[in-house]
């Protein structure tokens, strides 16, 4: 599925690049969306219990994406933009403050499986 822009994801000055981004590139009063697309709506995270004898294990969520994603795919200058401003609600919220290389890349997402795992 492409509904995304990835130029939009790498560059500040590409908010209205949305042409890919069908059926959510823009808010109900025609602002463009950062990052736009279905793609940014459909952030999910599993969650794991991992227990030995019983004793849950901790498992480290940090930095987790890939360094070339973080790297060459997303901007550290791009910050969301009416996104979830409209009627329409799904994927994570994201903080308009926090780039979206940091956001997409974290576990602030919308849905949440959990499994448990026992040894």
């Amino acid at each position: 599925m492409k509904s995304r822009s990835d130029k939009q994801l790498l560059y500040k000055d590409a908010a209205h690049l949305t042409k890919d981004c069908d059926p959510e590139g823009y808010s109900a009063d025609g602002a463009p969306i950062v990052p736009c697309g279905l793609v940014a709506w459909s952030l999910f995270n599993d969650t794991y219990t991992i227990s030995v004898n019983k004793k849950a294990i901790e498992v480290n969520k940090k930095d987790i994406a890939w360094q070339s994603d973080k790297n060459k795919k997303f901007g550290n200058d791009v910050y969301p933009r009416n996104f979830q401003n409209g009627n329409l609600i799904g994927g994570a919220k994201l903080n308009a403050s926090i780039p979206v290389h940091f956001s997409l890349s974290s576990t602030s997402n919308i849905f949440t499986t959990s499994t448990s795992i026992f040894f």
